[in-house]
């Protein structure tokens, strides 16, 4: 069974993605000949040396928060909770009004709850207009000048009414099932308002934050919102969009077991030093479906320190991380020879300090520098000597942290070593951690590891295995609150992007004709516009822009004894109009 879960594993990975799954127990039990064994070995792809030769470069969360223009852009799916914008599904204007409807992504989700247009997040009504007052909203509190919608992709879906009606060709069977969308809808306003409220016209970006997709818990059988990693990664070796290995494989007795142990573990509560706590390993982010399997599920595995394990009943399991002491123990007796045993790694695959990227909500989702971990003794003496991982699904600091504190152990064992064993060593397959006692070297610890071998002699009978190992001590597990670091501090800020609002002008009469004063802009990209109406009518007259340097404006004759109100504004060389100032009320002579 192992043999042929194996192939099927391969044959969905393709060949290229084997090398970079070892690291991650996904890579093939391959078989291989041997001249100088003389015989064949069967090899259980734990190595993480071909994971580092193999490994691609991460997409980062941010990557999702672009809206794409490309006719045939991949689908994308999400995990946990993200921040998407989307492919545009559909683009049209009339009278004025433009219509966008962007997809987000495989759905159904759980539920949108935020909305943002560019960097300003929107409330909402419940028909998708923003709540008064609102610059998204004639006078703040009057007609709308925008609407969205959002659909969660539910496997029916429901067409956009207002699309339904604006375009006979668009019609109630563009329900868009299964696919999570966002429709857009900028109201016809005048010219000069239309570039405050859209500076990116056509172009405005839209995104959601969201709960994503619904997985199977592996303890309560339940279909929900959940982002312990354990139950994402069996819903992505599953799913019809991800893996797609049979359900059997994970539900024999032994591997259900191991699923349900390790979410009990990802779902474990972590003190955190502001307080509180979380659960220890959570996994949110996203994956386009043209993305090779073992380069999802790896990155998947990463954050929360994860091997995949066949199981002696025929099926595949989660192992995830947890220090104990090891119930196999090797001894000289089980031990019969040897090679590359050191004390610890040379200086081309050792690190004295480990950096890392993780997903930060706070600095809207995007992949932020964790606080590296380090030995400053060591930095002191030989200077930095870095290494760098991304756990880009790790949504927290904290559990970035508790990552790259056992990155930082694997990168500074005090052992490592290849051991040859009799048939006695057959009791570390399939184990995470074992105990060496090898009096030859004064070995007593235990070890984590990191590759097995079958040995098989003539005529393939099992002789004994080959095991890389390199030593785990308790403390890389050992956790406190302490040892979080300085989460970086989020950038975010609330800016006002609105044009500055201009002080009333000085206004004075010469004849019938108003001389209007005012201080230059002082900036080259400014300029003014002047209005004045009669304070009796509701129509106002215009001008401008104005020449840049302008310091007055003269009006053209005006009505006598009559009261006039005036008012400035400034406008970009784009012709983005920002909003009017108090008026100067004057009667003529």
């Amino acid at each position: 069974m192992p043999v042929a879960l194996s192939g099927l594993i391969a044959s969905i990975a393709g060949a290229g993605a084997v090398g970079a799954a070892l690291q991650t127990g996904l890579a093939a039990i391959t078989m291989f000949a041997s001249t100088t064994l003389g015989g064949l070995a069967l090899s259980l792809g734990l190595s993480y040396l071909a994971s580092s030769l193999f490994r691609p470069s991460q997409p980062k969360p941010e990557d999702v928060q672009q809206q794409v223009r490309q006719p045939t852009a991949p689908r994308v799916r999400h995990y946990g909770r993200v921040k998407t914008s989307g492919t545009w599904a559909f683009a049209e204007t009339k009278s004025g009004n433009f219509y966008k409807i962007l997809a987000l992504g495989q759905g159904p989700f759980d539920a949108i709850e935020e909305i943002w247009i560019d960097d300003i997040r929107l409330d909402l009504l419940p028909d998708g207009k923003p709540v008064p007052p609102s610059k998204f909203r004639q006078g703040t509190t009057g007609k709308s000048l925008l609407r969205v919608e959002t659909r969660v992709g539910n496997p029916t879906e429901v067409a956009y009414d207002e699309i339904v009606s604006a375009f006979p060709q668009w019609t109630a069977e563009h329900r868009g099932d299964g696919v999570a969308s966002l429709l857009a809808c900028q109201y016809a306003v005048g010219q000069e308002y239309y570039l405050s409220l859209f500076p990116n016209g056509i172009n405005t970006n839209y995104r959601v934050v969201a709960r994503t997709s619904r997985v199977k818990n592996p303890v309560t059988g339940a279909i929900e919102w959940n982002d312990r990693a354990a139950a994402v990664i069996r819903d992505y070796m599953t799913h019809a969009d991800g893996m797609r290995l049979p359900e059997s494989l994970f539900t024999t007795p032994l591997a259900h077991a191991g699923w349900v142990e390790a979410y009990n573990r990802s779902n474990e509560a972590v003190a955190l030093a502001a307080g509180g706590a979380e659960p220890r390993y959570r996994l949110w982010g996203s994956y386009q479906l043209n993305e090779r399997p073992a380069d999802v599920l790896g990155r998947m595995l990463a954050c929360c320190d994860g091997r995949l394990v066949p199981t002696p009943d025929g099926g595949l399991t989660l192992d995830i991380g947890a220090w104990s002491e090891p119930s196999v123990v090797l001894t000289g007796e089980a031990i019969t020879g040897f090679s590359e045993v050191g004390r610890g790694r040379d200086v081309m695959t050792s690190a004295n300090t480990i950096r890392a990227t993780f997903l930060d909500p706070s600095q809207d989702y995007q992949s932020t520098d964790a606080d590296p971990w380090a030995d400053e003794d060591a930095v002191s003496e030989r200077g930095e000597e870095a290494k760098d991982v991304q756990f880009n699904m790790a949504p927290s600091h904290s559990q970035a942290r508790r990552l790259m504190k056992l990155e930082w152990f694997r990168a500074n064992p005090s052992w490592v070593g290849t051991f040859n064993t009799n048939l006695m060593g057959l009791a570390a397959f399939g184990e995470r951690l074992i105990r060496i006692q090898y009096p030859l070297f004064g070995i007593n610890s235990v070890f984590e590891v990191l590759d097995f071998k079958f040995i098989l002699g003539e005529g393939g009978i099992l002789q004994g295995a080959t095991i890389q190992v390199q030593s785990m001590p308790q403390d890389a597990y050992q956790w406190d609150p302490s040892q979080e670091g300085t989460a970086p501090v989020s950038d975010h800020t609330d800016v006002d992007d609105d044009l500055p609002v201009p002080d009333a002008p000085t206004v004075l009469f010469s004849g019938a004709t108003a001389e209007l004063s005012f201080p230059p802009t002082g900036n080259l990209l400014l300029s003014y516009m002047v209005r004045w109406r009669r304070t009796a009518e509701t129509e106002w007259t215009v001008a401008g822009p104005l020449a840049n340097d302008a310091e007055s404006f003269s009006t053209p004759v005006l009505l006598a004894e009559t009261e006039y109100e005036f008012q400035l504004a400034y406008r970009t060389e784009k012709g983005r109009l920002g909003d009017y100032s108090p008026s100067t009320v004057v009667t003529s002579p």
